[in-house]
């Protein structure tokens, strides 16, 4: 395996193929989270809240999982490095979890669909989504070595993912209309099925595409095998580890709730074919200005450019609220929300990075998949929560699946859900990044001279 002494730059080729894997990641993700509370409740028939209590405790699997999944790929030593096989070796149970969530059976009675539901799901976020997802993350240390790199591998993935989350909230409507309804169980099999083998070829060119520089064996020679109670002792005791983790569990609970926008299109807008433009003004600012960003981290500091970003979107948040039935404000506030969105949320990946330096630096000690759990783990405990909220939310404003038109109580719900939420997260956000001075260490700067 190819080891470097000092930190190079990757090859755009290779920030491209990594991008790829991300892709894939959300053709699972951004469809199972924009769109499951939609499938659950009009076409298989279960309730809002119910759906939202399943997404709650899930969490209390996943967050078990995230931890020991990363302390696994820590200890992993193979001729592929040590983040890298498990792309491979989970790429297909992952996609197959897909398809199965997509499938609830017709003939099971109402407490083996509920099993089923439960079962179908953890499978896919507490192991599947687990090993796939820190695994990728864990990859991005390993293969970019210095902090600038770094920001220029996010803002292409950056690019790569607001451009995908852009064609599914597009495709799907269309898809939907195409295969014949939500309401018909065959039309979400289909497209997660389209979506499944997509996901599949993304993941499997950053597998291939991607090679580890970081060798799975320590310098003198020894077999890489981070000792646990180490590693877990030196992150607990690390505050970045914490602050790491609220941003990723803030910033993705507003993911999570994603869920209502296409609700809140059809009923508060008052057509679903409206998503696309609803989602596409979030994303277009962000594609425009993503290509931008790695010279502002560079010049004014990431937590600097990060802490406007939320502050915009919070202010775009507010301004929507003023008319929330109104398209066309609605439109023009949510450019400022994207681009808040695009300066916040591009180098959030790259946190743990920074944490596995900063460690590598006082203690010695490079512990990638457990650091990194905390992209994963933020990421499904934020989304898990966001969503239960918007089957909570809507439960609470008695959203009705069969009625033409929505009560004021659960439209209510939607506008709350769609800008109010967000809008405190957003502010959450800024408090938490006051916390988030690590840059203060200069860690890449000494690593460059000491290795130089």
């Amino acid at each position: 395996m190819e080891a470097t002494s000092t930190p190079t730059n990757s090859k755009m080729i290779t920030k491209i193929l990594y991008a790829a894997g991300d892709i894939g990641c959300n053709f699972v993700w951004t469809f199972v989270s924009g769109f499951l509370m939609l499938y659950y409740t009009d076409s298989v028939g279960v309730s809002a809240a119910f759906v939202g209590t399943m997404f709650f405790v899930s969490r209390i699997f996943d967050g078990a999982s995230d931890i020991g999944i990363g302390l696994i790929i820590d200890r992993t030593n193979t001729r592929w490095g040590k983040a890298r096989p498990w792309l491979l070796w989970f790429c297909i149970p992952f996609v197959i979890s897909l398809m199965l969530l997509f499938r609830v059976p017709d003939s099971l009675s109402d407490m083996g669909r509920n099993i089923y539901i439960y079962a179908t799901y953890l499978f896919l976020v507490v192991i599947c989504y687990s090993f796939v997802n820190l695994a990728y993350n864990a990859l991005l240390p390993r293969f970019s070595l210095t902090v600038h790199d770094r920001n220029v591998v996010a803002a292409v993935r950056g690019l790569a993912v607001v451009a995908t989350a852009l064609a599914i909230s597009i495709l799907t409507p269309i898809l939907l209309d195409a295969f014949g309804g939500v309401e018909y169980q065959e039309t979400w099999g289909r497209i997660s099925t389209l979506y499944a083998g997509i996901a599949l070829v993304m993941i499997l060119l950053t597998f291939f595409g991607v090679k580890e520089k970081i060798p799975s064996s320590q310098d003198d020679g020894s077999v890489d095998k981070v000792p646990i109670k180490k590693a877990l002792a030196i992150s607990l005791k690390n505050k970045y580890f914490y602050v790491a983790t609220g941003l990723f569990v803030v910033f993705y609970a507003s993911m999570g709730l994603g869920g209502v926008t296409i609700f809140f299109a059809r009923d508060v807008m008052g057509d679903a074919n409206l998503l696309g433009l609803i989602s596409g003004v979030l994303i277009l600012p962000m594609l425009l200005a993503t290509p931008f960003l790695p010279a502002l981290y560079k010049k004014f500091g990431k937590r600097n450019v990060m802490f406007v970003g939320a502050l915009i979107m919070a202010l775009g948040c507010g301004l929507q609220l003023i008319r929330p039935d109104d398209l066309m404000l609605y439109v023009i506030f949510a450019i400022l929300r994207g681009l808040g969105s695009i300066m916040f949320s591009m180098p959030i990946f790259t946190l743990a990075a920074d944490i596995v330096d900063l460690d590598e630096h006082r203690h010695g000690l490079r512990a990638e998949g457990l650091i990194t759990s905390v992209n994963s783990f933020g990421m499904k405990v934020g989304t898990g929560f966001g969503a239960a909220l918007v089957g909570w939310v809507l439960a609470h404003g008695n959203y009705d699946a069969d009625a033409a038109v929505q009560g004021q109580d659960a439209l209510n719900a939607m506008i709350a859900l769609q800008i109010s939420i967000p809008m405190i997260l957003s502010v959450i956000l800024a408090i938490l990044l006051i916390f988030w001075d690590i840059e203060k260490h200069n860690i890449g700067e000494k690593k460059s001279e000491a290795e130089a």
